[in-house]
């Protein structure tokens, strides 16, 4: 407890005492009291006690003796922070609470500009304890002045009370002191210290209340520091790391037309403390006529999430008590203003939390307790109202409440009851689908179409085509048991289908649920078939410029919609079914159709029609038409790609698909290259993502394909053309792309030996095709396809996956090392002693077989390409290379003496070929100057091994024979691309 120089024992009468006494007494009262202390009641006491005790004395004398009392407990106050080790925040908070309550909430302006200034100095010093507790008085201090100023209102006055003076006077000094107040704690809101930001921000919070506007409103410069403090607070909101201090924040904010987007931004928060209180700011303090339609969709994305529990609960609590509240708890006025046509997601959540909520308000707290009890009957009665999808013939069809119907019918358990309370029965439902869509058609072909404006015949069309829609699903959620209203419904939605007025965004609706109409799929291919046939018959359909060619492609897209839903529909069981084959010669026209968009989407219902075939039928009929698509050069590129990608869907399934296709004119693996060189963006970026995903499915194994891929990776071109480029944007993502590639060579490189092996001999194709690149161009566009940067990063990844393989093969070891503890195991049918003696051979063959480093084999890739193309390649590009070479750091005992030979020879070749050129020869010559003992070292190997060799044939006979073998093919297979690395090579 804080101490002061208070009265003697047994002096507790005010009339006694001093002014200083007073006040000493007072401070030293409060920090007795173990209840819940009534701050302001205290300081009124106070107030009273020194009116009493000083009767008589000059009032100026008072005044400077209350200051310097006040000031005297406050410094105690603080002082004891730094004195004592015990719990002293209730104590220095109570004298806080009664300081500011005394001097700020009276008429005096001297006591009151006093406490102010004494905590603006208490709010910069560099003790944060201190500070923070600074920070808090001020706080105190603004919220005291602006309640304190608070006009006294009575309900007996009507008209407002005139204002007098004085009274105009000591708003004046008010003004002031809380201008010094906040200009004060505005630099403290960005303080380094996480306590003083958050006391600093919960005293400025009382100026953005109701009370505040009056003194903003007659001071600009308070009117300015409270805009700046604004700001301050919604940067604290979404910045600060104090997720409490965010919280504050938030629920420090004016809402506005300013801050409401800075408000519902607070709600993707990822504290959910701080998404509960922007949502709670949003419920009372932002009326929904503030709301717009996409801030109220933004609101119930980030609010209505299964992840957490507690930010649900508090949006549904936004959306039962204020939102469905100001529409009078009707759901559909509430859906009206969320437009369930365009936003039919969120619309769907809405729907079916409030009536989950409804049967459960009983259990709600949280909405009981915002709501009255005639307002919880209202949301009862509203919920659970019946409602008739037909009010009167005069009335159109609402779309918000066909669907508020339809997913009441979805949630409910008895589903034929909750349609029977919207409808009579399905007929009448069927009828009332066939009414809606005619007059839809009717509208379509009507001239009223025309004299309408394009966005509001768009929105009429959206609106009918969304009620529809309704009715359709309302019919399938029925189960359809009854036959007669089976079969009835079945005509119905065959009608739409074959007529080709139907609008299209009906037909994947009506195929689905005439698919559910039918107990199995035969009979539903039989409907589809008979539909087919109708849709090619159909002649009532009559374009807006009678053009019978716009008739014929109107019905080649409709037969093609119609059947890419159907295929995606159906089983693997179907597969070779009659009908079904049958489908091929409605597809066919489309194919082969003069207009690209048809011949687009002709291909894509193709490559669904292969999946159901036979694997014979795919290899004799539709692997050569899909190839021929592919590779005509005439072709537009959407529909190549289209082919492309339909290819390498079937060859993921049928491994066989590009073996038989080897030996024809032109492979698929053929057309890839062709195309990864291709002028296109659209047509180089697909065929990379085909390419990534067969070389990592293991149908394709080149080094020239991974070259290409490892070129594009790296092009910083492709990206700047992909933004003027209509092709990319409609066919493939280069950015997309940069993802998938980023993943690709790492996890490709450790999915296999072959595929590490195939990514290190793609350095001799990739050099060749960046030369080809580099050709027509100058030396500063080498920073759009780094040489040097791209053989680095093979090298890292390769290495990468043969550590990754070490670490697993030595996983392995010391496991079976383990099993080998007990001396009478047997291990696959082996002894101990067997299993040991592998093991050390095996250790003999490894030191034996010497593993070559991807620096090194890399290093011999680029010396070999010097030597052979040196000549006709830019000098730019070469002495790039050279340098490369110049830079590598080879560990010439450690690797294979055979591979060391051959980097030597490449590397003297490159020198002759490149000898005019001075950098070049300069940077070889280092190389050469590190491989100057290689042929050395060779030879005394060859004498040594030769020794050995006859030795062990001297002694071992023909055993040894079959071991001089072994070692001959080892060095065969040591000559050759691949190899086994597990030493890890630099390249700097």
């Amino acid at each position: 407890m804080v101490t002061f120089d208070g009265p003697r024992n047994g002096e507790s009468d005010a009339t006694k005492m001093g002014v200083a006494e007073v006040i000493f007494a007072s401070f030293q009262s409060i920090q007795r009291q173990h209840d819940e202390v009534k701050i302001e009641k205290a300081a009124a006491s106070l107030r009273h006690d020194l009116r009493t005790s000083s009767e008589g004395e000059e009032p100026t004398a008072v005044i400077e003796e209350t200051v310097v009392a006040l000031v005297r407990c406050i410094d105690s106050a603080m002082a004891s922070i730094t004195k004592t080790k015990k719990d002293w925040s209730e104590s220095v908070s109570r004298i806080r609470r009664l300081a500011a309550a005394f001097a700020c909430g009276g008429k005096n302006e001297a006591v009151a500009r006093a406490v102010v200034d004494r905590a603006i100095e208490f709010a910069c010093v560099e003790r944060d304890a201190i500070r923070s507790e600074g920070c808090a008085l001020l706080g105190e201090c603004l919220r005291i002045l602006i309640e304190a100023s608070k006009p006294a209102s009575s309900i007996l006055k009507s008209s407002k009370a005139r204002t007098t003076a004085s009274d105009v006077a000591v708003a004046e000094w008010k003004v002031e002191c809380l201008s010094a107040a906040a200009s004060a704690l505005l630099p403290r809101l960005t303080d380094k210290i996480a306590k003083v930001r958050s006391a600093s921000i919960s005293g400025v919070a009382p100026l953005f209340d109701e009370n505040a506007c009056r003194f903003r409103e007659g001071a600009d410069d308070l009117e300015g520091l409270a805009a700046s403090i604004q700001s301050v607070l919604l940067w604290i909101s979404s910045n600060d790391s104090s997720a409490a201090n965010r919280v504050l924040a938030v629920q420090s904010i004016q809402a506005n037309e300013d801050t409401i987007p800075h408000i519902i931004e607070r709600i993707m928060d990822v504290d959910s403390k701080v998404r509960e209180a922007a949502i709670e700011l949003l419920r009372t303090g932002v009326s929904p006529e503030n709301l717009d339609e996409d801030q109220k969709i933004e609101i119930l994305q980030s609010g209505l999430t299964k992840r957490c529990t507690k930010t649900h609960a508090k949006t549904v609590q936004l959306i039962t008590c204020n939102w469905l509240k100001a529409a009078k708890f009707d759901p559909i006025k509430l859906l009206d203003s969320l437009n369930p046509v365009l936003n039919e997601t969120v619309c769907d959540k809405v729907v079916r939390v409030l009536l989950e909520v409804a049967p459960k308000l009983d259990c709600e707290s949280s909405i009981c307790n915002n709501l009255g009890e005639p307002e919880l009957r209202s949301l009862k009665q509203q919920m659970t109202k019946k409602r008739c999808l037909v009010q009167d013939e005069e009335t159109p069809l609402n779309a918000s409440l066909a669907y508020f119907l339809r997913i009441k019918c979805d949630t409910s358990d008895n589903k034929s009851d909750a349609i029977f309370e919207a409808v009579d029965d399905i007929p009448s439902l069927c009828n009332l689908l066939n009414a809606q869509t005619d007059k839809l058609i009717e509208f379509n072909e009507s001239d009223s179409y025309d004299d309408l404006d394009e966005d509001e015949a768009a929105e009429f069309e959206d609106n009918q085509n969304f009620i529809c829609l309704q009715l359709i699903h309302m019919a399938s959620a029925s189960e359809l048991q009854e036959e007669g209203s089976r079969r009835h419904f079945i005509s119905i939605i065959r009608s739409m289908l074959s007529r080709l007025a139907t609008p299209d965004d009906l037909v994947d609706a009506c195929v689905k649920s005439l698919a559910s109409a039918h107990d199995s799929e035969s009979h539903f291919l039989q409907t589809i078939s008979e539909v087919l046939a109708d849709v090619e018959d159909d002649d009532t359909f009559h374009s807006r410029d009678h053009d019978e060619k716009a008739v014929i492609i109107v019905r080649q897209m409709r037969i093609i919609a119609i059947l890419s839903i159907v295929l995606e529909s159906l089983s693997g069981q179907m597969v070779s079914h009659p009908i079904l084959e049958g489908f091929f010669q409605h597809l066919s026209p489309a194919i082969t159709s003069k207009n690209a968009v048809v011949r687009e989407h002709g291909v894509i219902c193709l490559s669904k029609f292969c999946l159901l075939s036979p694997e014979d039928k795919l290899l004799d009929e539709f692997m050569p038409l899909l190839m021929t698509i592919a590779g005509s050069v005439e072709e537009r590129v959407e529909v190549r790609v289209q082919s492309l990608l339909a290819l390498s869907d079937l060859a993921l399934i049928h491994e066989n698909l590009l073996a038989t296709n080897e030996g024809s004119s032109k492979s698929f693996q053929g057309m890839l290259l062709e195309m990864l060189a291709h002028s296109m963006p659209g047509i180089v970026v697909t065929a990379a993502e085909i390419s990534a995903k067969l070389l990592l499915a293991g149908r394709l194994t080149d080094p020239n394909l991974i070259a290409w891929l490892l070129t594009i990776y790296f092009d910083t071109s492709l990206l700047d053309k992909s933004e003027d480029s209509a092709e990319v944007k409609s066919v493939g993502c280069p950015a997309r792309l940069q993802q998938i590639i980023s993943v690709f060579f790492p996890t490709y490189a450790m999915s296999s030996l072959d595929a590490n092996d195939a990514l290190m001999a793609s350095v001799k194709p990739l050099l060749s095709i960046v030369k080809d690149k580099l050709e027509a161009s100058s030396a500063k566009t080498l920073s759009q396809w780094p040489i040097a940067k791209i053989i680095e990063y093979i090298c890292y990844t390769v290495d990468l996956a043969d550590k990754k393989e070490n670490q697993d093969y030595q996983g392995k070891c010391e496991s079976a090392e383990g099993l080998l503890v007990n001396h009478s195991s047997i291990i696959d049918g082996e002894t101990q002693e067997e299993v040991i003696e592998k093991s050390v051979s095996r250790d003999d063959d490894d030191i034996s077989n010497v593993e070559a480093s991807s620096t090194l084999l890399a290093s011999i890739a680029i010396a070999e390409f010097l030597s052979k193309e040196g000549d006709t390649s830019p000098t730019f590009y070469v002495r790039a290379l050279a340098k490369i070479l110049s830079n590598v750091c080879i560990d010439v005992e450690a690797e294979d003496a055979a591979l060391l030979v051959q980097l030597k020879a490449h590397v003297a070749e490159a020198e002759y070929a490149v000898n005019e050129d001075g950098p070049t020869a300069k940077n070889l010559r280092k190389i050469m100057d590190a491989l100057v003992g290689i042929e050395d070292i060779r030879s005394d190997d060859e004498d040594v091994s030769s020794s050995e060799e006859e030795e062990e044939e001297e002694s071992e006979g023909e055993v040894e024979k079959e071991n001089s073998l072994r070692s001959k093919s080892s060095k065969s297979h040591a000559e050759s691309v691949k190899h086994n690395r597990t030493s890890l090579g630099n390249v700097n």
